[in-house]
């Protein structure tokens, strides 16, 4: 945080910054109101590097709160600057307004940041925490936003973190989206451009074992690196109707549908220069003897080799391209998407009827 200052004096902090820069190359705007709200941890840095991220592709002001449960002084810590992006001739600056505050006086929190939410734009929220706990302070902050965006990552218990999503859903006027789910919308594009035909279709339906591999490097900001791989099966689960059955430790789920039984089992495995908990590989088997095979190409990442076989054929392999993974990414996709997407509360709804015990997220 750069120096400090009273919390009554941050319009007029911001105004003097502004003035000292007429005549440079930087040019205001703003589209929207960014209110990240998080507890102080090392993802901080991570947070912040995201809070880039989003001002190159959407200029906004954002206003980004810490609170340290540790701390059990009464203090407040407000400081105001200017966070730039590159654009060509000019600079498109965004205002940054910083919250730091302990636990007594974290109820104040919305009454200090209200003044400062620009009027007649959209508010984004960014909720950081694990929206399982009580935390009158993010309930408040949650009926302000216009769009949610939650972050699995900070959840342990990933039922439980399902059914407090579901119920923010269902009691907030507010959109609501999830990081990792943001993160695994290449795949499921993929999964729907390649099924999508009549007897490609059955081929999915009439699965009987799914093997998907996901990328288990660790970093200090994500660690809980099987939850993009649940959501992914969690999604064709319920999109192709199946029962889910039994599911241990979150690595192995059976399920049945009207062909039979179904595995589908999800595998750590370690590539470097992808981001953590990315899914790298999916194998199918068919009870048709069709097999599909989506594997990332080691050289170029983000490219998947698409191949097809079956005991009277192979098909050529073909590619599809996904997004690359940049910091920053899945926050950007979430601002952009309107509305709650009915797969995400429909994944949702299978994975809060499991028992945490044998869906660990830790």
């Amino acid at each position: 945080m750069v120096n400090t200052i009273h919390p009554a004096d941050i319009e007029s902090e911001l105004e003097k910054i502004w003035d000292s820069l007429q005549g440079t190359n930087k040019m205001r705007a703003c589209l929207f109101n960014l209110i990240i709200y998080a507890k102080k941890s090392q993802r901080i840095g991570y947070l912040n590097e995201m809070a880039q991220k989003i001002i190159e592709k959407f200029p906004c002001r954002i206003i980004f709160i810490t609170y340290d449960e540790t701390c059990s002084s009464h203090e407040l810590k407000t400081a105001v600057s200017v966070l730039t992006a590159d654009e060509g001739e000019y600079e498109i600056a965004c205002d940054l307004i910083e919250v730091e505050v302990c636990n007594k006086d974290h109820p104040r929190v919305p009454f200090v940041i209200l003044p400062h939410i620009l009027p007649d734009l959209p508010i984004y929220l960014v909720h950081a925490d694990d929206p399982t706990n009580e935390n009158p302070v993010a309930e408040k902050l949650e009926h302000l936003a216009h769009r949610i965006i939650f972050d699995s990552e900070a959840a342990c218990d990933l039922p439980a973190y399902a059914k407090a999503v579901l119920s923010h859903n269902e009691r907030c006027h507010a959109d609501v989206a999830d990081l990792n789910w943001a993160r695994t919308e290449g795949w499921r594009q993929l999964f729907a451009s390649v099924f999508k035909g009549r007897e490609c279709l059955e081929d999915i339906r009439h699965a009987k074992r799914i093997q998907i591999r996901y990328n288990s490097l660790e970093t200090d900001y994500l660690c809980h690196t099987n939850v993009q791989s649940i959501y992914l099966q969690g999604w064709l689960a319920v999109q192709l109707g199946w029962t889910l059955k039994k599911a241990i430790k979150g690595l192995n789920f059976q399920y049945e549908s009207e062909f039979g039984s179904i595995e589908v089992e999800l595998f750590p495995d370690k590539m470097e220069d992808v981001s953590p908990g990315r899914i790298l590989s999916i194998e199918i088997e068919t009870d048709r003897e069709v097999n599909y095979s989506f594997k990332r190409n080691r050289k170029c990442h983000h490219h998947v080799m698409i191949e097809k076989s079956s005991p009277e054929l192979c098909s050529l392999p073909t590619s599809y391209v996904l997004d690359k993974d940049v910091s920053g990414q899945s926050l950007v996709k979430e601002i952009c998407h309107k509305g709650t997407s009915t797969h995400y509360t429909k994944m949702l709804e299978l994975l809060s009827g499991m028992k945490n015990e044998y869906l660990s997220n830790e």
